[in-house]
């Protein structure tokens, strides 16, 4: 896949809660697979109200997620790149 590299910046889908469906900026941290395109991210959340991690006690601004696979739909727990303004 072309330009995948740790560094960029990219949309993470909520997968659940209020933001289920909503778009997070995110950074890969990891590339697992350059064909398919699954990552590790860092996904900057929207503090208390991305509520997807319900067992979690603390709501760390940014969340890291595993093995999250790229799709060019906005499937919940998924990954695209940043639409254009």
């Amino acid at each position: 896949m072309d330009g995948l590299i740790e560094g960029r910046m990219v949309h993470y889908v909520v997968p659940a809660g209020p933001g289920e469906g909503q778009h997070r900026p995110a950074v890969i941290v990891k590339v697992w697979d350059q064909e398919t395109g699954l990552v590790n991210l860092d996904v900057f959340t929207d503090g208390g109200n991305d509520d997807f991690l319900p067992w979690a006690e603390r709501r760390d601004p940014v969340l890291w997620v595993t093995s999250v696979s790229y799709s060019e739909e906005p499937v919940l727990r998924s990954w695209h790149w940043i639409e254009k303004a």
